[in-house]
């Protein structure tokens, strides 16, 4: 084994591994777009079939592998409850109501949506947001985390070189290249961690009953109900998600995109039956202490040479997968939805995919250095992520809504002070040790009530008074 290293390669697994890496890289090398503008490199032409849509959204979304294994770490069985069930609710309700509507809009983005429904500040704080939340921390920090268990380098080169190949065939390709390497992904992340739950299963069969005997099932994870409906709330991600708006935007149709939508939920199901059964023997089984490495350690405890680098691809592809979808949507958001439309003269197409690969750049560094900063995939995904869902929800609903009318001014001031409010509570948290911004009810509970519900708070309210007040202006004089 490497010094420093989690897990070791025989020379079977290195070569298995090889092989399997370069089938991705050589597919998402290998993507050739129609035509060099914006929209074919953005958006591939509008043209995911419903097998290629499945494949990249159910891979993308589910790029947070990793933090599976510590939430199940931190909740055991009740991280279904938390992690999955939200999910399947709000997906269900994009796909039924949100999808066609999407799919139907000449509009790729939510900041172009903003611009035509809403207005130009609204679009370009927009913009900022979708940047802010399309930044892929918590997918470099995990891949950085899978490349140093293998190799044993520092987290920060581990990170580094792990950005830099993982993104590097999206500057030529696009959303095309992406949603092709996708394919291997979504392949690779089912069969590894099929191999990996039935090796379990085999070396310990009574694991999951002699728990549930013991502990029964906490379907709440031990946390109480305002720390799950806090949860729950945070599955409304889905809703403003722009990684999944950009590949609805993209399917070949509106009937794709929905169906899509709907296929990727029950296959997220199956995902989860597969990794939480795996994390449950990991907690137990995993000789580690580190909760993003417990899956690589599981394997390097459980699995014979070859079916070990199967597994550990797996996790490597799935993350890869998410990493470059997201960085995609922060590249495009910082070049062609806020640069773009900021610029004093209006560039040419051509101009905006060279900016947009720039964005790529930046996304990955601002990425490298949150990841280096809050080392864990749950505080990503429930503090930072939170501050941006709560300052996005309303106003998307509101554009997406026939009818809907919004004051330009008073939709960019609800965006922003939303998350101002969200950004400064997580700050206080951070600097107070509390990540998780825990407070003590008057019965003495302690309940989480994250970055997402006070954002989302200050949105209705300012959103309110100015509809209130833009009513009140319209108002014919007695």
């Amino acid at each position: 084994m490497v010094a420093g290293a989690v897990v070791s390669f025989a020379p079977l697994d290195a070569a298995v591994f090889a092989l399997l890496l370069g089938g991705l890289l050589a597919l998402g090398f290998s993507a050739k777009l129609r035509k060099a503008t914006s929209f074919e490199f953005l958006a591939a032409g509008r043209r995911l079939t419903l097998p290629v849509f499945v494949a990249t959204l159910v891979s993308t979304w589910y790029g947070g592998v990793l933090g599976i294994g510590e939430s199940v770490q931190y909740y055991g069985l009740g991280t279904w409850v938390l992690m999955g069930v939200p999910y399947y609710v709000f997906g269900i309700v994009y796909a039924l109501w949100l999808a066609p509507r999407v799919r139907h809009a000449d509009q790729i983005s939510l900041p172009e949506r903003f611009a035509v429904q809403i207005g130009r500040r609204s679009a370009i704080v927009g913009a900022g947001l979708v940047f802010l939340l399309a930044v892929p921390a918590a997918h470099v920090l995990m891949l950085g985390v899978l490349v140093k268990a293998f190799t044993g380098w520092s987290m920060v080169a581990s990170v580094l070189a792990a950005t830099a190949v993982g993104t590097a065939f999206l500057y030529k390709g696009g959303l095309l290249a992406d949603a092709r390497a996708s394919i291997v992904a979504f392949v690779s992340m089912y069969v590894g961690f099929a191999v990996m739950l039935t090796s379990a299963v085999r070396a310990d069969p009574g694991l999951l009953s002699r728990h549930v005997a013991e502990n029964g099932f906490q379907w709440d994870g031990g946390m109480g109900w305002p720390f799950v409906a806090s949860f729950f709330i945070l599955g409304a991600w889905t809703l403003v998600d722009p990684g999944f708006h950009q590949r609805v935007a993209s399917a070949e149709s509106p009937t794709t995109g929905r169906r899509g939508v709907l296929a990727s939920v029950a296959c997220w199901f199956v995902f989860d039956m597969l990794t939480i059964g795996t994390g449950m023997y990991a907690v137990s089984m995993a000789q580690t202490a580190e909760p993003l490495l417990l899956f690589p350690a599981l394997g390097e405890s459980v699995l014979s040479p070859g079916l070990k680098a199967l597994f550990i691809f797996g996790l490597v592809g799935t993350v890869v997968s998410a990493m470059v979808g997201y960085t995609l949507v922060a590249g495009a958001s910082l070049a062609r939805d806020l640069a773009a439309r900021v610029a004093k003269n209006a560039p040419t197409d051509e101009r905006i995919v060279g900016w947009t690969r720039i964005g790529f750049a930046v996304s990955s560094l601002v990425a490298i250095g949150l990841a280096l900063q809050i080392q864990s995939v749950v505080a990503l995904w429930y503090a930072w992520a939170g501050a941006v869902v709560g300052a996005l929800l309303v106003p998307v609903w509101h554009v997406y809504r026939r009818g809907a009318g919004l004051s330009d001014a008073w939709t960019a001031g609800a965006m922003a002070l939303s998350f101002a409010v969200s950004a400064s509570w997580l700050a206080y948290g951070t600097a107070t040790g509390n990540p998780y911004l825990s407070m003590t009810l008057p019965n003495g509970q302690d309940v989480s009530i994250g970055t997402l519900l006070p954002g989302l708070l200050v949105s209705v309210i300012v959103l309110g008074v100015g509809a209130l007040a833009e009513r009140r202006t319209r108002r014919p004089a007695p």
